[in-house]
């Protein structure tokens, strides 16, 4: 059953983030600064070996590099990381390359931080708990475990406010994921909040020290 869920969203990632990859860069002009504050509430300080799951086109994962972190960004999609490839330059120790976030090909304890960045609601929540798991695999014991994603519209009403438009234009996970509530995710998977700030009242930011 765990295999079929991973293989319809492989189809499913692949598919639809195929058709936006060249306009989904274009984000970046939008969140710039909810990168830029994502990675200040880490603990550790360049240059730390940092893991961004689901980078997409690589926006967080740059943002990391350009403050001097030696980052790996990884993403199922290709067409995704064709466009986050084009970020990488010698002045960065920045590299991407195509892996599951479910099975990540990294061993134990390689990363002294990992990150998702608006990547779990984007997946149905069997998966989001199986890269969660992973991320606190690969990260070091006392590691940072960074999650930026939408707030539930009960945390603020501006949240609740913009329910209901962002649910019009999001995957059809962005709804199961607001309904669970991240709390749920993080119980499942063994992980426990340790900063949290939200960014406008729209994202949540949360950083988990991890214990292992």
């Amino acid at each position: 059953m765990k295999d079929e869920i991973i293989s319809k969203h492989t189809y499913y990632n692949n598919k639809f983030f195929a058709k936006w990859a060249r306009l989904y860069d274009y984000e970046k002009y939008l969140l710039f600064s909810l990168r830029k504050r994502g990675v200040q509430v880490f603990n550790i300080k360049p240059p730390k070996k940092v893991l961004d799951v689901a980078t997409g086109t690589g926006a967080q994962a740059y943002e990391l590099a350009r403050l001097g972190y030696d980052t790996i960004g990884i993403d199922l999609s290709p067409e995704m990381l064709e466009q986050a490839k084009k970020k990488i330059s010698s002045q960065l120790k920045l590299k991407f390359q195509q892996a599951d976030g479910t099975n990540m090909p990294f061993k134990d304890n390689s990363f002294d931080a990992s990150t998702i960045s608006l990547g779990l609601h984007d997946m149905p929540y069997e998966i989001g708990i199986l890269v969660l798991k992973e991320m606190k695999r690969v990260t070091k014991n006392n590691g940072d475990i960074l999650i930026i994603d939408y707030m539930e519209p009960k945390k603020h009403w501006i949240s609740k406010f913009s329910y209901q438009f962002i649910k019009r234009y999001e995957t059809p996970m962005y709804k199961p994921f607001i309904e669970k509530g991240i709390d749920a995710y993080l119980k499942e998977a063994k992980l426990a909040i340790y900063k949290k700030m939200d960014f406008l009242g729209l994202i949540q930011i949360l950083l988990i020290k991890n214990r292992k």
